[in-house]
């Protein structure tokens, strides 16, 4: 960014952006930044936001490009189903990058359980009102591992991409189907469910996109995704009351038969990124190499199954 967004210059762009009337008593802070992000909290009385300024040049990424307009149609549609909190402003901030702001009432607590988590996202994937201008994506066992092969294919000095080109699925293991296709949430996990005064609500659909709902309950119980949140990985038994919670059960059926692709596509990419980024950002390789290696343990542990 050619200029840093201070917390002062923040602060003064969003009393023109929120109709709040007490900036007396509002109190921001900035919260842990992400790989394509910075984010602040706003707190004022009985009501919080969240501001997200993206970093330029994140949109460049063969799984996961960063779309921030495309989170702002999200919430303008997502909201009215009570799925996400409300787009509050979405404008250019004064150090000229996208910034987004949502809004909710503040909660009394903050703790999400697996099942309220499973019937969230399983409300998300019953909805029929379509998403504007959002990505196609990878969807369904031979596309996923198609792209896979795309990202390895661009890392060919990689020993670790020989390594898990043995560990591929093979194609015919799932019969091809034609997939039809809605909106997938993508980074789907505890950490992008927010408690909210008014229940449970997704965030983060910068990476959303027109595919498979499998992709999502793929991406719960990803422990590779788990640790790039910051999460620990679901235990076996929270990933079983996951599964039984969620309302389409043929989903959880197909998930099942089709997951260790995406889980393979995953850890690709982790190699891709892990690869890719050793000279330009050490701290988020290394966290890369992190969840590739949670990807890898999981899939060998489906296959002794």
């Amino acid at each position: 960014m050619k200029e840093q967004l201070s917390d002062s210059s923040l602060l003064g762009f969003l009393e023109t952006q929120l109709p709040e009337a007490d900036w007396d008593n509002a109190r921001l802070r900035p919260l842990p930044v992400a790989y394509t992000c910075r984010f602040w909290r706003l707190d004022v009385p009985g009501r919080s936001y969240v501001i997200k300024e993206f970093f330029p040049e994140a949109e460049d990424n063969p799984l996961f490009p960063t779309l921030p307009r495309q989170e702002a149609d999200a919430l303008a549609v997502l909201s009215r189903h009570q799925l996400s909190p409300e787009l509050e402003a979405f404008a250019v901030s004064p150090a000229g990058t996208p910034v987004l702001v949502y809004g909710y009432p503040s909660p009394e607590h903050n703790e999400i359980d697996v099942s309220e988590a499973a019937a969230l996202i399983g409300r998300f994937a019953a909805l029929k009102e379509p998403g504007q201008g959002h990505q196609t994506v990878p969807a369904g066992y031979h596309e996923v591992l198609s792209r896979g092969d795309a990202m390895l294919a661009a890392i060919p000095q990689s020993r670790k991409a020989a390594n898990l080109k043995r560990l591929r699925p093979q194609d015919n293991a799932v019969e091809q189907k034609p997939v039809e296709r809605s909106l997938v949430h993508r980074s789907f996990c505890l950490g992008t469910i927010l408690a909210t005064g008014e229940g449970a609500r997704l965030i983060d659909w910068q990476f959303a996109g027109l595919g498979d709902p499998v992709e999502d309950i793929v991406g719960f119980v990803s422990p590779g995704l788990a640790t790039l949140y910051g999460l620990h990985p679901l235990v076996a038994h929270a990933e079983d009351m996951f599964l039984q919670a969620y309302p389409v059960q043929q989903t959880v059926q197909r998930f099942l038969e089709e997951r260790v692709g995406y889980h393979w596509c995953f850890a690709a990419y982790c190699l891709f990124r892990h690869e890719t980024l050793m000279t330009s950002n050490a701290p988020a390789a290394r966290a890369y190499g992190r969840a590739l290696e949670e990807e890898v343990d999981l899939m060998l542990r489906l296959r002794a199954r």
